[in-house]
Order: structure tokens, then sequence, then C-alpha cells
């Protein structure tokens, strides 16, 4: 069961307590300022929840959000993972190559192998899952 956490045009956050994770849907391309919003927001609820994974969806993201791509992969991850962050299951864009670069950033900066990206939603799920 999914419960919204936080919503805005570019990004939705749930609470998904019948997976115990974060599930994220983030749309069209989000703006810096959407991102860092988004990205504080999930911080938060990984914190309330004490929550350990996140499945990250891009499917519906349309371009390229590389404003941000370095503070998510240099700033974000770190807090997050500082925070209980373990498993980090991204969904890529099907619509983006800019997107799936952007991802593919935050994925070699993980030194903590703690992202993995996916380009079907269902293996993303199985990985989180096991």
């Amino acid at each position: 069961m999914k419960e919204v956490f936080y919503e805005e045009e570019d990004c939705i956050v749930y609470w998904d307590s019948s997976n115990n994770w974060i599930y994220t849907d983030w749309r069209n391309i989000p703006k810096v300022e959407t991102v860092k919003k988004g990205c504080a927001e999930i911080l938060t609820l990984l914190q309330q929840k004490s929550c350990s994974k996140i499945l990250n969806d891009n499917q519906n993201v349309t371009g390229a959000w590389s404003g941000a791509a370095k503070w998510v992969a240099e700033e974000w991850f770190p807090l997050a993972i500082q925070s209980g962050l373990q498993k980090f299951a991204w969904i890529q864009s099907p619509h983006s190559a800019l997107s799936q670069m952007n991802a593919s950033h935050s994925e070699r900066e993980d030194e903590n192998d703690v992202i993995k990206l996916f380009l079907d939603a269902k293996e993303a799920e199985n990985w989180l899952k096991s």
C-alpha cells in the first residue's frame, strides 16, 4: 500500500508500507530546485521510517536533469547512506539517454555499492526484495 508523503508536478514521494520502502516517481524534466526539494523530502522520510531501501522510478522523466546530477551523487547520496540507505534501485528513463547518463554518473560515484540501475521495474523490485 502506497501513501503519498510529498507531491509536486515533477516528483511524488510515497511510503510503500507493504514493501517497507520509499517509492519515488519522477516526471518530466525536473529542475534543480525540484530535485533538491524532492531529495530533502526523501531524506526526511528515510529518517522517519528508519528505512534502508528506495525504489527510484525515472520511467516518466523525459529529459536530462544534469543540473542536479553532481549534487545528487556527491552530496545527497552520502547523507542518505549516513541515514541508513542500503539499497537504491534506480529505474532509468526509456525516453532520455541524457537522463540515463545522469543516473550512470551517480552510480559511478557510489563507493558503497548502494545504487543499482535497471531498465525493468520488476527487476528493480526483485533486487530490493532480495
